[in-house]
């Protein structure tokens, strides 16, 4: 693919099916993006993996005015009782800015529904992946597992709504890099209902685990809980 935008357009709710399958794999991919928008069908199984990326020019999604340096973008997402996997990514960026996985509007995952964005590596990004709302809940999962990137800001960006409810579980977990920050919050994450945040192993070099722009980064109730341990970092930023 070159200087293509592969688009996946789902409707306003997650419409029922017998199941969805879909595969984007062993590709080279220059300047071009796999972008899935709004609510996909119920019980799809999403693959996106083995795919050498480089990005030296924005692609314009088609009906938007989003222009992006990014490998896979999510656009008002809604997974219910689904899977999207993203893994062994190799994606390098030549201009700035660039996120490798961006998820723009709310994610939601509902339905026992899981995303893992596993063994990746990024180089020239500024985040890993950037997501602006997310909300997990119903037995779902979001994770990052065992990614790699060379430089940039951080893993894991959030700027605006951020929960995992319900018997969920977040994990970013063996991933590693030479970034500022593992993850950087604009906004408060609260975790409740039996729901667990687990960070394990990652390496941030002397980097700082959290960087939080309010007084709170976590707000934790219902029995939820937060697991933070074999961290290798410069600090935690959590004063």
């Amino acid at each position: 693919l070159e200087g293509a935008a592969l688009q996946f357009v789902g409707g306003a709710e997650a419409a029922d099916s017998a199941g969805v399958l879909i595969r984007v794999g062993q590709t080279v991919m220059r300047s071009s993006v796999v972008a899935f928008i709004r609510a996909l069908p119920q019980r799809c199984d999403i693959a996106v993996t083995e795919v050498d990326a480089v990005q030296s020019s924005a692609v314009q999604l088609l009906d938007t005015t989003i222009n992006t340096l990014s490998v896979v973008v999510l656009r008002k997402v809604v997974l219910s009782a689904s899977t999207l996997l993203v893994s062994n990514v190799k994606a390098h960026s030549t201009k700035r800015d660039a996120f490798g996985l961006y998820s723009t509007g709310a994610l939601t995952l509902v339905g026992g529904s899981s995303l893992y964005t596993r063994y990746c590596s990024f180089a020239g990004y500024t985040h890993a992946f950037h997501v602006n709302i997310l909300a997990v809940s119903d037995h779902s999962v979001f994770a990052l597992l065992n990614n790699t990137m060379s430089s940039g800001t951080s893993l894991l960006f959030q700027n605006d709504e951020f929960s995992v409810s319900d018997h969920s579980v977040l994990r970013v977990v063996g991933n590693s890099g030479s970034v500022s920050y593992a993850i950087f919050a604009d906004e408060l994450w609260t975790v409740q209902g039996s729901s667990w945040l687990d960070w394990r192993d990652n390496d941030v070099g002397v980097g700082v685990f959290f960087h939080d722009t309010g007084s709170a980064f976590v707000s934790v109730g219902s029995s939820g809980v937060v697991t933070l341990t074999g961290c290798r970092m410069g600090s935690t930023g959590l004063s």
